[in-house]
C-alpha cells in the first residue's frame, strides 16, 4: 500500500473531479488477498474449503505471510504459514488429484514479474517454485490473477499483465496497451499463450478498493473459457465484456455483453464466469448506465447465457440496494459478483450493494452487503445474509472488499467466505475474514439456516 498522487480523478460511478477539487494525495486499500479473483476460496474433492491470505507485517507495505486456511467438513479450522515473503499477495488456490492444496502468487518488480508455485506435500511440508519469467513481455505489472482446474487435474491461469503498478504515479493511465495471458501445464511442462491485446478496464481503484476484470473456467473436455473487460478509447470510452475461448484450437474472441449504441455505460463489471453440465459459458456481471458526462444513473446486476457464438441471452437479478446506498440513489447494485451453477444448473449468485455518492466537492464509492440470490421455480429469490451500515464518507465505512461462493454437493452446504474492510480515515483500516454457511438443499431459507453471526472473523489492521 503506498501513497499515489491525485492528479486527476475520474470516479467509477460519478463524473470527473475538476482541477479545483484534487487537493491532495489518497491512498489505495488491500486487503488480506488482492488477487481481484474469485480463486482465494476453493474446495477440494475431500470437501475440504480451503482460504488464502496475505497479511501484511505491522509497518509494512509490502512484506507479509502468505497463508492457507483449511475448513474441514466437520467443522475443524488449520492454519498454515506458507511463506513469508515480498508482496506476495496476489495469489490463487488450486488443488491436485490428491485434494492437496497448490497456491499461485504473482511478484512484480521493474525487470521481471514472475509466478510463484507453492504445493503442500502429503507430509505436510511446503515447496515452490517459479513457473514461469515475464521479464517485461506485456507490462511491468501482473495486475490480475485467475485459476482453474481441467478434467485431468492440469492447472490453468488467467494473468492479466499492465504497464506499470496501478499503486503509482501512472495508475491513470496504467490500463493502456494491456496483455492477456493463458498458463497452464496441461502438456506435462508450463506454456504460455497471449490471448489478447487491448485496453483493459480503468485501472482507478481509488475510488473501487476492489475490482474484477476477468475470470476463466475449463469445461470437462480440457477446454478454455475467459471473460475480460476492454475499455474502449473513443469518444464516448465505454467498455464493454469479451468472452473467449480455445476450442477451435485458437483464442475465438466475441463480444458477451456491449454497451448501448452512443452510451458512455459500461457492460461488464465484475464478471463471474460459469459452466452449466453441457459447458454452456453463464456470466454474472454489473452493467453501468451513465449520461454523457460520465455520471452513473443505475447499475444492475445481470445474468447472461450463451446460446451460439456471438448470440448472448441477458436478465436482470437484481437493481436495487438493499439498504446500503449513496447520494446518488438506490438504483445501484451488483458490484463483486461470484456465480455457481451448481449439478442440477441451477445458478447462485453473491453479490453487493454500491453506495455512490456524488456531491459538489464530494465524489465517492463504497460497496456493502453480502445478498445471496438463487433461481427457483424460474423466478429469483434473493435474500441478504449480511448487512452493514451506511458509509458516512469513502474513509469513514465498512463495506465488502472481496467475497467467494462455494456450494458443496459433498457437504450439502452453501458457504459464502468475505473480506470485510473497516476505515475511518485515509490513513487507518482493518480487514477481517467473515465464513457464513447453512444448508444446502432445494428448499433451504438462508434467513432460517444462517448462522446470524460469523463464523470466523479473522482481524487485521493497518
Amino acid at each position: 500500500m503506498k501513497n499515489v498522487k491525485l492528479f486527476c480523478c475520474l470516479l467509477l460511478l460519478t463524473a470527473p473531479l475538476s482541477s479545483s477539487q484534487i487537493k491532495e494525495k489518497i491512498i489505495i486499500f488491500y486487503g488480506p488477498n488482492d488477487s481481484h479473483s474469485k480463486s482465494w476460496v476453493r474446495e477440494s474433492a475431500a470437501g475440504v474449503v480451503g482460504v488464502i491470505s496475505f497479511q501484511h507485517f505491522d509497518g509494512s507495505h509490502t512484506n507479509g505471510i502468505l497463508s492457507y486456511k483449511a475448513i474441514a467438513p466437520g467443522g475443524s479450522v488449520s492454519t498454515d504459514a506458507i511463506t513469508a515473503d515480498l508482496g506476495l499477495e496476489k495469489a490463487v488456490l488450486l488443488f491436485d488429484a490428491s485434494s492437496q492444496p497448490h497456491v499461485f502468487a504473482a511478484r512484480s518488480d521493474a525487470l521481471d514479474q514472475t509466478i510463484g508455485h507453492y504445493w503442500k506435500t502429503e507430509t505436510g511440508e511446503w515447496r515452490n517454485e517459479t513457473v514461469v519469467h515475464f521479464y517485461n513481455e506485456g507490462g511491468k505489472f501482473i495486475y490480475e490473477l485467475s485459476a482453474d482446474s481441467g478434467p485431468d487435474h492440469s492447472f490453468h491461469l488467467l494473468v492479466l499483465k499492465t504497464r506499470s503498478n496501478i499503486d503509482s504515479d501512472d495508475f491513470m493511465e496504467a490500463w493502456r496497451n494491456s496483455h492477456l495471458y493463458h498458463l497452464t501445464n496441461a502438456t506435462g511442462k508450463w506454456e504460455k499463450q497471449l490471448i489478447h491485446n487491448y485496453n483493459t478496464a480503468y485501472t482507478y481503484d481509488m475510488y473501487v478498493k476492489s475490482s474484477c476484470r476477468q475470470d476463466i473456467k475449463v469445461d470437462k473436455n480440457g477446454f478454455v473459457h475467459v471473460v475480460f473487460s476492454e475499455q474502449l478509447d473513443g469518444a464516448d470510452d465505454p467498455s464493454r465484456l469479451l468472452y473467449a475461448t480455445n476450442r477451435p484450437g485458437h483464442w475465438q474472441k466475441e463480444v458477451a455483453l456491449s454497451y448501448d449504441p452512443g452510451s458512455r455505460d459500461d457492460a461488464g463489471w465484475f464478471p463471474s464466469l460459469g459452466l452449466n453440465r453441457h459447458g454452456v459459458p453463464y456470466i454474472s456481471c454489473l452493467y453501468v448506465d451513465r449520461v454523457h458526462t460520465h455520471s452513473a444513473t443505475e447499475c444492475r446486476l445481470l445474468l447472461l447465457r450463451r446460446k451460439g457464438p456471438g448470440n448472448w441471452l441477458s436478465e436482470v437479478v437484481a437493481r436495487q440496494d438493499d439498504g446500503y446506498y449513496g447520494g446518488d440513489g438506490r438504483n445501484f447494485t451488483g458490484a463483486l459478483s461470484h456465480l455457481v451453477l451448481d449439478s442440477h444448473d441451477m445458478p447462485h449468485i453473491i453479490f453487493s450493494d454500491i453506495a455512490s455518492t456524488h456531491w459538489p466537492g464530494t465524489q465517492r464509492l463504497n460497496v456493502g452487503n453480502i445478498r445471496y440470490a438463487v433461481l427457483q421455480d424460474g423466478r429469483w429469490k434473493i435474500t441478504t445474509i449480511h448487512r452493514q451500515p451506511r458509509p458516512a464518507g469513502f474513509f469513514d465505512a465498512t463495506e465488502m472488499l472481496g467475497m467467494c461462493l462455494v456450494v458443496s454437493e459433498k457437504t450439502k452446504t452453501v458457504r459464502v467466505v468475505g473480506q470485510e474492510l473497516l476505515t475511518t480515515d485515509q490513513e487507518h483500516y482493518a480487514c477481517r475474514l467473515l465464513d457464513f454457511s447453512w444448508e444446502y438443499t432445494w428448499e433451504a431459507d438462508p434467513n432460517e439456516a444462517l448462522d446470524k453471526k460469523p463464523k470466523d472473523r479473522q482481524l487485521i489492521r493497518r
